[in-house]
């Protein structure tokens, strides 16, 4: 009876462990090296949450298997019983009836190395016809009902906009008053969303514009323009009541009001440079600074304040990223990077970097190739979707750029070399075991140097040095430049937001715990519900079916839009937010149509915010992507190569922020696939 027990509990163990569990070959493992009596024997087994945007959840769970029956915990019961365990679990304990010890064994043996296949894991779960109770329709549905409620209000908020343009209707003069901060994910969202007619919105940024992240590394190397992928606050929606271009400094939580530092036009654009002493310009004395001044303070007032103001570059924590990475965070950054590398071509290109400028000088014809291939060396820091995107985008680029017989730089064929380093065990963690390794071939396929388990340990102005996991020799290596995409760090406006809310709003990474209404706690009662933190500053557990799931919500820009429009929908429909949960307040009569809706829909009280995964997206160079697609917690279907890439373009394509902006990337895919990357340095 020992070892039954001992293989039943391994049984349930290995079903415990979830789709694109990294330990599952550990279980597998950990089975075969069991000890048939089994007495007094440890199985530790590493538990990683159901969701896959869960990154090495590393909670530790013993299973003590004695001589004497040991009973399940309450917990481990309840999995056990599980519609997706349950089946495989009686179709083993069938087994035992037996007295074929052997035979016992190696069913066992069956069902571990069947559940360490991702793929067979998969297969078995969709056997099972429970398996689409686990999709939450409620909330699909939901989405749906708001998205149609998000449509109307749009509409109507856009005549009674052009009215209120006209003079024909002047909005109501009790409006709140919603102080936004950011033109990130989160903000777009809430900006696009937000009924400007019941709201007076204020949104405060130092950049005015939305920019589509995931397509700064296309950005980077000329696949598309960075016009191309950028929208204008103001265009989001023209109505809001004003646009400050400033960065927020400081806010005075009891009186509710934000404090913002002007951005100084004059040093950004540099309009002054040139012009004439007594020229006219439209900009008023004190809102000129020059280079290095201080540029003019101004207070804003708030009735609510919408905190997303996003995360900036982790590159402190290692000497020498922050002076000499660059980073890929902004349509800025992907415009410097795009220079950089262009500048790398044409200086190994130079006549001193090749062998034919020093036809009798052998020593110096050697310095010269070191000096040339230094120059082309690329490396990316960070395994995540950014750095693996990147390394799939430069290879396309240089693929084209270097290519024979037309290729403009087609000399440096032999010398380009991009390096991928990260610290973990596999690529795209976020993602299924699966479409980990297709993305480590696909890139060492096309020529990508992939560098795991290894840390970077200083960035210098021409090398870098790394350090494997568990190894004492430090290597140098020459490069041309890096590129930072490991990490992220709270700006300086969240510690100063930090330092005035009570202990209990101070999350994990620098960020600020919310509850289910992405109300932050305050000092005062009075003022809760008055500051609304969105995207990735906000620290929001997701909700998991166990106590063991519940981790921190990833900082993606999936959970930051749903956010934004989660938040806009809760004031458009003017709930309370000082009530838990927030209740319907007084809506105006020209509003009732709303409030019987909500009444209809049973939404007296605000829902609570739930993220709806949609799964995960990602380019690896030469026409392949990868793709998981979720609804919800339940994996659809993944898929990898051609068919995949198309996926990804359409996905792409219609998550644009506009119809101006599919258009103008469309005509750069064309533009691309015809004419390739232009390598103009402007």
């Amino acid at each position: 009876m020992t070892t039954s027990i001992c293989r039943w509990q391994l049984l349930v163990a290995a079903l415990l462990s979830s789709p694109g569990s990294l330990f599952s070959e550990a279980l597998v493992t950990a089975g075969r090296c069991a000890p048939k009596s089994c007495d007094n024997f440890q199985l530790s087994m590493a538990w990683s949450g159901s969701n896959n945007y869960l990154e090495q959840l590393e909670t530790i769970a013993e299973w003590n298997v004695t001589a004497a029956s040991n009973p399940l915990s309450t917990h481990q019961q309840e999995i056990a019983s599980h519609p997706q365990t349950e089946p495989h679990v009686e179709k083993f304990l069938r087994t035992e009836s037996t007295n074929k010890a052997e035979q016992d064994d190696q069913e066992m043996q069956q069902y571990l190395h069947m559940l360490s296949t991702e793929v067979d894991y998969k297969k078995l779960l969709n056997q099972n016809p429970y398996a689409l109770t686990d999709i939450d329709f409620p909330v699909i549905v939901g989405r749906v009902l708001d998205t149609l409620e998000d449509s109307t209000q749009k509409s109507n908020g856009k005549l009674k906009g052009q009215a209120k343009l006209k003079g024909k209707k002047e909005p109501r003069d009790n409006r709140p008053t919603v102080v936004v901060l950011g033109t990130g994910w989160a903000a777009h969202a809430f900006v696009k969303a937000a009924s400007t007619y019941d709201l007076r919105v204020v949104v405060v940024s130092p950049v005015n514009h939305f920019v589509f992240t995931p397509m700064l590394a296309s950005a980077a190397v000329g696949t598309i323009e960075y016009r191309s992928m950028t929208e204008p606050i103001r265009v989001t929606n023209p109505f809001i009541d004003n646009f400050v271009e400033g960065r927020a400094i400081g806010v005075d939580v009891r009186n509710k009001v934000v404090t913002v530092q002007l951005t100084s036009l004059s040093t950004v654009t540099g309009i002054f440079k040139g012009v004439a002493a007594n020229a006219p310009c439209r900009l008023e004395p004190e809102e000129v600074s020059t280079e290095g001044g201080a540029s003019k303070l101004i207070e804003l007032n708030y009735d609510y304040l919408v905190c997303a103001v996003g995360t900036s570059v982790r590159s402190s924590i290692v000497p020498g990223a922050k002076e000499f990475c660059f980073n890929l965070k902004t349509s800025q950054d992907s415009k410097r990077l795009r220079t950089a590398i262009l500048e790398a071509l044409e200086y190994a290109s130079r006549p001193t970097c090749q062998e034919e400028y020093y036809p009798d000088d052998l020593q110096q014809q050697q310095r010269a190739t070191i000096e040339r291939r230094r120059r082309v060396r690329f490396a990316i820091v960070g395994g995540g979707p950014t750095g693996v995107e990147l390394a799939g985008e430069m290879c396309d680029f240089f693929s084209q750029v270097c290519s024979k017989p037309n290729g403009a730089y087609q000399h440096l064929a032999n010398d380009v070399e991009v390096l991928l380093i990260h610290g973990g065990n596999d690529l795209l963690p976020a993602m299924d075991r699966d479409l980990r390794e297709r993305a480590l071939t696909a890139l060492r396929i096309q020529g990508v140097k992939v560098i795991l388990n290894t840390r970077l340990e200083e960035v210098g102005r021409d090398f870098i040095t790394i350090k494997e996991k568990g190894a004492h020799q430090i290597e140098t290596i020459p490069v041309g430049l890096t590129v930072w995409a490991a990490g992220n760090a709270p700006v300086p406006f969240v510690s100063d937001l930090l330092s005035q809310l009570p202990e209990s709003a101070a999350g994990s990474a620098g960020r600020i715990n919310v509850d289910r209404w992405l109300r932050c706690p305050t000092p005062t009662p009075d003022t809760f519900g008055s500051i609304l933190v969105l995207g990735d500053v906000a620290c929001l557990e997701a909700k998991g079916k166990y106590e063991q799931e519940k981790v921190p919500l990833p900082q993606t820009a999936q959970v930051a839009g749903q956010q934004g429009a989660f938040a806009a929908r809760m004031l458009n429909r003017r709930y309370d937010l000082k009530q838990t949960p927030p209740r319907l307040g007084d809506l105006q009569d020209e509003n009732s149509l709303l409030r019987s809706w909500l009444m209809s829909r049973g939404l007296e009280t605000a829902p609570e915010f739930t993220f709806l995964n949609l799964g995960y997206l990602a380019y690896v160079g030469g026409g392949e992507a990868l793709n998981q697609v979720k609804l919800g917690d339940v994996p659809l279907f993944n898929y990898s190569g051609k068919v995949a890439f198309a996926l990804w373009r359409t996905v792409y394509l219609a998550k644009q922020a506009a119809t101006r902006n599919q258009a103008l990337i469309a005509f750069d895919w064309l533009r691309t696939e015809l004419f390739g990357r232009d390598i103009t340095r402007l």
